[in-house]
């Protein structure tokens, strides 16, 4: 894994908490069958020394310091699995807090429901709460990390005179970002609940192909953010996958923004971002995608994978929330929100610091979402221009990392999704292009 690549579960949460209880109770059997080999060596050697002759010839000191040995492993692993009990107790403390918070909006049984285990949790260790919220303070300390750090800054101050941005100084751009991301954080706007729906009369929107053919299923992280239509004509890329036994599945692929001026003829524009991000309405682009995914073919209820760069993750987000679809896979690239998905939707989400579009989403959910195979990948690019961390290059050369860094989240979205893309009869391809007709 490159220096400047981490990846985690989510959050403050570095491995999903169950995977770090699977780990202690395999520490703890280790350190049974330390003490079982320990305890026979013991007794072989109990039945040596009972043959004099023998135990003359073969000595018994080795088999005493060999006892030994294994006994001081046992308390070590016993040691050790206590400790990842601990943590495992004290990341599923996170987990279950994070994702009560986000219940309780429009789920307020199913957050109540969650309270008898965290009960449990508090009871059983007097210590667990403060290290919980030593672990979320920990994470909110460093979610915005070179947001302030903005090197346009010093280009902006000039030595002679000081400052050329006037009163407010250097360090103004990354100083004014870090305080609007930490801003966001704190009112959750970025944050989407579970049951969040957008609301309002879904805007017109007329959706066209430009182009069709077939390809082949991708292969990993970096050649799914690749067939996103950056730069192309449509915003839009829905593959149909006829699998082996005739069902048929589908993926899309959704654009970022692609005018900064407000409700034009392109859907993806920052009337869009507004509609989704500040009234939580529908957005003209997102029902473009449920558009383009009905003239491929996708009825309700079908398989669809979502893959999308900024407004186009925001769209992904949205959709796989809406329950319309069985979207089974979400994987983001600067994503502006932060969706709670369900416990059989994993979702991959790539954020480079200082990127101001993904800080939009507050820095992500504390305690992760998804499915136990989700993961977020967060990496540092650099960059001079405070834009050039939201960069769609930069973020294909992060997903590139995820691809070789052989997490073992990694592995499995491999082996139990692109695998099975993989295993397709036919896949059809077609670019759409979304308009407001009535611009």
């Amino acid at each position: 894994m490159s220096d400047n690549l981490e990846i985690t579960s989510g959050g403050a949460i570095a491995i999903d908490s169950s995977m770090v209880r699977e780990i202690g109770r395999g520490l703890g059997r280790v350190g049974r069958h330390l003490e079982d080999a320990a305890d026979l060596a013991r007794r072989a050697r109990a039945t040596i020394v009972q043959a004099p002759a023998l135990a003359a010839a073969v000595g018994t000191g080795g088999i005493d310091a060999c006892a030994q040995r294994l006994m001081t492993l046992a308390e070590q692993t016993r040691m050790h699995a206590h400790g990842t009990e601990m943590m495992a107790d004290t990341f599923e403390l996170v987990e279950l807090r994070t994702r009560q918070s986000a219940l309780s909006v429009h789920r307020p049984d199913e957050a109540l429901a969650l309270q008898g285990r965290i009960d449990q949790l508090i009871a059983g260790d007097p210590d667990i709460e403060k290290r919980a919220d030593m672990l979320v303070a920990a994470w909110q300390q460093t979610r915005f990390d070179g947001t302030g750090d903005q090197p346009l800054d010093a280009l902006l101050w000039h030595p002679g005179s000081g400052p050329m941005l006037g009163p407010l100084g250097a360090g103004t751009i990354g100083g004014t970002m870090l305080a609007v991301s930490q801003m966001i954080a704190r009112h959750g706007q970025g944050l989407l609940p579970y049951g969040s729906k957008p609301t309002g009369e879904a805007p017109p929107v007329r959706v066209t192909p430009v182009s069709t053919g077939t390809t082949k299923p991708p292969t990993g992280v970096r050649d799914s953010l690749s067939r996103i239509p950056y730069d192309a004509t449509g915003q839009v890329v829905v593959e149909k996958y006829t699998m082996e036994n005739g069902e048929t599945r589908f993926m899309a692929y959704m654009d970022g923004t692609r005018t900064s001026t407000w409700w034009t003829e392109d859907p993806w524009d920052m009337g869009s971002n507004w509609d989704m991000w500040v009234d939580r309405d529908k957005a003209a682009s997102q029902v473009a995608l449920q558009k383009a995914l009905e003239q491929a073919g996708a009825k309700p209820g079908d398989t669809v994978g979502l893959v999308g760069y900024s407004q186009g993750a925001g769209i992904a987000s949205v959709t796989a929330m809406e329950g319309v679809y069985k979207v089974d896979v979400v994987i983001t690239a600067g994503n502006p929100v932060e969706p709670s998905l369900g416990p059989d939707q994993t979702l991959v989400e790539l954020r480079h610091q200082g990127d101001i579009v993904s800080n939009l989403a507050g820095g992500g959910s504390s305690g992760g979402t998804g499915s136990t195979g989700s993961f977020t990948a967060h990496a540092d690019v650099g960059g001079m221009l405070p834009i050039a961390a939201h960069g769609f290059e930069a973020y294909l050369d992060t997903a590139a990392q995820v691809d070789a860094s052989g997490d073992p989240r990694v592995d499995d979205l491999n082996e139990s999704f692109f695998e099975e893309l993989g295993q397709a009869v036919e896949v059809e391809t077609t670019e759409y292009l979304a308009e407001r007709p009535d611009v």
